[in-house]
This record gives structure tokens, C-alpha cells and sequence, in this order.
């Protein structure tokens, strides 16, 4: 069989994650399991999961240890760790008179930062899990794999992505995974994925994108924006990825 990324005939690994490990990060619950919600079904029952997701016989190991292990090793340090250094947190441009906080990631490397967050909605493009269904890229499919696999994050203005970190309050059960979701507006298409307290937004089209991927997006210049999103805003940010409100159940322990 061939791999997903390299095309090259060669054995395959039996287990790959689609989304590394680190980014559910203290989700786990007493149980050790994570809160999973499906937004197709979101009047139904909470799903626990007792590790993230997996697939078999999409990546050899030269790709999944190599290419994409180098990206994940390096975000996981400067972005994701406890003890990641350069980041400092400062207000941005108001919104109806209350000032957004962010937090800034300065001297970060803008290839490999880029690349492993498109290597995410990549790997859910290719994945079968039906989790990921609405992950479908599209000719855009092909472009990002050469990207990746090139070592080649390309202008900052095409395929951003942004972060939003969410604090609802205890309102919503934010602490959790929520499936990606495809939203298309205007021309535009992006695709939403909630993990552990963070929206991350990917743009794919060039046009009537969100006024945030001009300002939260990685760039060239090696700087990258989070905002923190707080009570009522966090909640209608939640809510609007959702489509509707989600209140927190009591079956749900963090």
C-alpha cells in the first residue's frame, strides 16, 4: 500500500493519530477519558473516549515519525509545554468597547509551526473515520500534502489557520472534543475543530474570509496571535460553532 503522504509503496503503520496527544492535554477526567460531542447529534449522549483518534495503513514511518513527528515535537515544546518561552499576553483591537487579550507567540518558526497545523486538518481529510467526515478538501487536498511534505509553508495569506481560546465559565461544556465541522459563507469554506478550550479555524478559500485571519494567524515574521475569547463572548463563539446552545450537563466532571 501506498503512503498517504510520501505515495511511496512501503509498509504501513498499523496505528497513527490523526491528532497528537498533546493537544488534549489535561482534558482527561478522573476516568482518564476524554469528553467527545458530536455536532451532528448534539441532543444525544456524550461519548468518553479513553484515548484520541487513531487509524491504521495511512502513514510509513519515515513520514509519520520523521516529517510529521519533527513538526509535533517542535509546537508541543513552544506551544503546547508548560514551559514554552516567548509568549506574552497583550489587549488587541476592541470589539463593541471591551478589549480582547491575546496571547502573543514571538520568535516562533513559521514553517514548522504552519505545516503542523495543516498537517491536523490534513490528516482529516485523508482519515475515513466518520468523525471526520466533513473534512473534505478537495483539490486543496493535494496542495497542502505537497506542503507538508516539501517542507514548504507557503505565503502567510493562504491556508491560515487561527487559534481561539475559549472560558465560558463553567457554561459550556468547552473542556471537551468536538467533531470538525465545515462552514461555508459568502464563497468562502472553512473548517471549525473544538479541542480542549481551543477553536481552531482553518481558512482554505482566498476570499470574504474572517477578519481575524488577517490578524491571528502564524506569519512570516514569526509572531502568532491567540485571543482569549471570555464568558458571554466565549460563550457565543461556542455557541455559534455549535449552532446552538450547549449547556453544561452534570454527567460531564471537570
Amino acid at each position: 500500500m501506498n503512503c498517504q503522504l510520501c505515495l511511496k509503496e512501503k509498509p504501513l503503520l498499523k496505528k497513527s493519530h490523526i491528532v497528537p496527544n498533546f493537544m488534549y492535554k489535561s482534558m482527561f477526567n478522573g476516568n482518564k477519558r476524554l469528553v467527545s460531542i458530536n455536532s451532528n447529534d448534539i441532543g444525544g449522549k456524550f461519548k468518553y473516549m479513553q484515548t484520541g483518534y487513531t487509524e491504521a495503513d495511512l502513514l510509513c514511518p519515515d513520514c509519520d515519525s520523521g516529517i510529521l513527528g519533527r513538526l509535533e515535537r517542535y509546537v508541543s515544546l513552544h506551544v503546547y509545554s508548560d514551559s514554552k518561552s516567548g509568549s506574552v499576553t497583550r489587549q488587541i483591537h476592541p470589539a463593541e468597547g471591551e478589549a480582547l487579550e491575546c496571547i502573543r507567540f514571538e520568535n516562533l518558526d513559521y514553517t514548522n509551526t504552519k505545516l503542523f497545523f495543516l498537517s491536523i486538518l490534513w490528516r482529516c481529510h485523508i482519515s475515513t473515520l466518520e468523525v471526520f467526515s466533513q473534512v473534505n478538501l478537495g483539490p486543496h487536498a493535494e496542495r497542502i500534502r505537497k506542503m507538508i511534505f516539501e517542507n514548504n509553508a507557503g505565503n502567510d495569506n493562504e491556508y491560515e489557520v487561527i487559534l481561539i481560546q475559549l472560558d465560558t465559565e463553567g457554561a459550556r461544556p468547552s473542556k471537551s472534543v468536538v467533531d470538525p465541522r465545515k462552514i461555508s459563507s459568502d464563497g468562502n469554506t472553512c473548517y471549525v475543530f473544538h479541542i480542549n478550550e481551543i477553536m481552531y479555524h482553518f481558512n482554505v478559500t482566498e476570499h470574504n474570509k474572517m477578519d481575524l485571519f488577517t490578524k491571528g494567524a502564524i506569519r512570516k515574521d514569526n509572531i502568532m496571535d491567540i485571543v482569549k475569547l471570555k464568558g458571554k463572548w466565549a460563550r457565543m463563539h461556542f455557541d455559534t460553532y455549535m449552532g446552538r446552545k450547549l449547556l453544561m450537563k452534570s454527567n460531564i466532571q471537570h
